[in-house]
């Protein structure tokens, strides 16, 4: 089972993923894909808690195939009886409306670690046009899962990856690239009693023409608010910038996003 490489270990504030938590509640399961995903959790998890309720699950019909359901969940799989920490199933699959089944899938695995924190409506699927070829469309997952720590120093979340479909597997290419991040300089200032400046920084992805290895660039922009830490939960910022740079594909993902220029 793969898990969930975090690119940045510390946890993002909370303010940052308020709409996006109201977002996805919108991207609602029918019964018959949650029939559909029950099924395929009681034959993907072999712990005792595969029939749980999920901690998180949507779902979003892709664009140009009628007949074709995205879905993706967390279910618990495992619990640390000394910290309450857990481990959860990460699945994300492709299903046939007319025969309710799976026809393509993922497995990986998120969990209770490092400034990640697993709670409802974390899940977000984005189908925008991400054509890395002429016949190859792209999908993406985001993951809300980043937890605010009360002395962090910086940290990340909107951890996206973007899939392909290959016949019955569906293979990241970009992987928990994070879409949000932010860091401050001089500590925290909780524990200074200082403001401190801080970069808080949004990412957006853009498809290129440049090609490597069969797949299109992945052009990124990153906008970057400058502010201090007084400032923390406001829309009051001390400047504004920006940096592009490029994601290549190498043949198996995407490879060379850097947080900062």
């Amino acid at each position: 089972m793969k898990r969930l490489k975090l690119m940045v270990s510390a946890p993002l504030f909370l303010s940052v993923w308020a709409g996006s938590a109201q977002a996805a509640q919108t991207q609602l399961c029918s019964n018959a894909m949650m029939s559909v995903l029950k099924s395929d959790a009681r034959n993907q998890n072999d712990s005792e808690w595969n029939e749980d309720n999920f901690s998180s699950v949507a779902c979003k019909r892709l664009p140009g195939e009628p007949d074709i359901m995205l879905g993706s969940y967390f279910q618990r799989r495992f619990m640390d009886s000394l910290d309450d920490s857990s481990q959860y199933l990460w699945r994300v699959v492709l299903v046939d409306t007319t025969t309710h089944q799976v026809v393509s899938a993922y497995t990986g695995s998120v969990g209770d670690e490092g400034g990640i924190r697993i709670d409802n409506d974390q899940i977000w699927l984005d189908t925008a046009r991400y054509y890395l070829n002429d016949e190859t469309r792209a999908f993406g997952v985001r993951l809300d899962i980043g937890h605010a720590s009360r002395y962090a120093e910086g940290g990340a979340s909107g951890y996206m990856t973007l899939f392909v479909r290959e016949q019955e597997k569906l293979q990241p290419v970009l992987k928990s690239l994070p879409m949000n991040y932010w860091t401050n300089q001089g500590g925290h200032f909780s524990v200074t009693d200082e403001p401190v400046p801080i970069h808080q920084a949004k990412v957006y992805i853009n498809i290129g023409n440049k090609i490597s290895h069969g797949y299109r660039d992945l052009k990124l922009t990153t906008k970057v608010k400058d502010k201090m830490s007084d400032q923390y939960f406001s829309d009051v910022y001390e400047t504004a910038w920006s940096f592009d740079q490029t994601l290549k594909f190498d043949g198996k993902v995407y490879q060379g996003f850097k947080a900062w220029p």
